[in-house]
């Protein structure tokens, strides 16, 4: 089935937003997932790290809104602030050029504030956190009578996290047997279709080959900082390894255009690479990297998606990325055909934990260094 499939069953909105990402080919898991799930299909997909769950999920539920209907129609729920703020992010690039609503309501935001723009506009797709999500919707404030699908990302992080767990099952249940669910998971616990059985009675489970990335030729380092002293960190070191072709990852949009400029009164060759960007600014920051003009990109993972380009010694996370899933994707932009390649994530102490969570889950070493005299030294 997967050498068959294209992305061809998909509405050709999606279609159009994929390849102006560079995404060509479904992975495993999407040629998988993709056909069933348009089909109607529940489904609970295994697939490891970095093997493109969130397109798997979010292609085949934004097929199913309906644009002239201004009700709220899929429900995604993510484990974390983070992650669902990742998916938003992804959701938004896909339907760029679409009048579809999407909301987020994460935990740490302002309830109010999200009550008071329920009021003004209502989703058709809602992103977020199962806590948050719940009280809205016992609030009254988000109506699920006309939902379709509930997608569940990260699902076996949800299911060790019992409020999380509790919260997503009420959605469910709240969303009625009539629902399509999708289950998205890096690993499946043995119970668990008993467990969303009394939800999701007729559940159907794949899995996808492919996943973690041949690492050996990578080198994957970090750096405290302090959070204030980031871009300054990132720029000292594009001078220190006399980076040429680096990446640059951020993880907010809106600190893309920031660090490039910052980058560029420095004199550093850099161009911002964003997914607000139009088609042709993007493609010419790709041709001036590729070209050796531009030295250093700016970018998010949306960005990145289709970023295809060879010799690119160095990636520098400035922000670290939400999940594994995301560093996974960055670091595989660099150590490509045998190349040698540098992972340098500066991490700041709130964000420390995170780095047991990579070494955990990508079974990579991660070794500490700092910058010393403009040289980077061993910690």
């Amino acid at each position: 089935m997967s050498d068959t499939f294209t992305f061809d069953r998909l509405p050709s909105f999606l279609i159009d937003a994929l390849s102006e990402q560079g995404v060509q080919q479904p992975t495993d898991i999407q040629a998988k997932m993709i056909p069933e799930a348009l089909e109607g299909q529940s489904l609970i997909a295994r697939s490891q790290t970095g093997t493109g769950k969130t397109l798997a999920f979010l292609l085949p539920a934004l097929a199913k809104i309906e644009k002239e209907k201004k009700s709220l129609q899929v429900v995604v729920l993510a484990p974390t602030q983070e992650l669902a703020m990742q998916v938003v992010e992804v959701a938004k690039s896909l339907t760029k050029h679409e009048p579809i609503e999407i909301g987020s309501f994460i935990g740490g935001a302002n309830i109010k504030r999200q009550v008071e723009k329920l009021k003004k506009q209502k989703p058709q797709l809602a992103i977020g956190t199962p806590g948050r999500l719940l009280e809205l919707i016992e609030m009254k404030k988000l109506k699920l009578h006309e939902v379709k699908v509930v997608a569940v990302d990260e699902a076996d992080r949800m299911m060790t996290e019992r409020p999380s767990w509790e919260a997503t099952m009420q959605i469910a249940k709240r969303a009625g047997r009539q629902t399509q669910f999708l289950f998205v998971s890096a690993t499946i616990p043995k119970d668990f279709a008993d467990q969303v059985g009394d939800v999701a009675p007729f559940v159907v489970q794949l899995e996808a080959e492919g996943g973690l990335l041949h690492t050996e030729n990578v080198n994957h380092f970090f750096i405290r900082v302090d959070s204030r002293d980031k871009i300054d960190v990132a720029r000292r070191l594009v001078h220190a390894e006399k980076i040429e072709r680096g990446i640059v990852f951020v993880n907010q949009l809106e600190k893309v255009s920031e660090t490039a400029e910052k980058f560029s009164y420095k004199g550093i060759k850099t161009l911002a690479l964003s997914s607000d960007q139009a088609k042709q600014e993007r493609e010419h920051a790709l041709q001036s990297f590729r070209k050796g003009d531009t030295h250093i990109l700016v970018a998010t993972d949306v960005a990145a998606r289709g970023l295809d380009v060879e010799d690119v010694t160095h990636i520098i996370q400035l922000d670290p990325p939400a999940s594994p899933d995301s560093y996974l994707h960055r670091s595989g932009r660099t150590g490509r055909m045998g190349k040698k390649g540098t992972v340098i994530t500066l991490i700041d102490t709130i964000n420390e934990y995170k780095l047991e969570k990579y070494k955990r889950y990508l079974k990579i070493e991660l070794e500490e260094r700092y910058l010393e005299r403009g040289q980077l030294k061993v910690k």
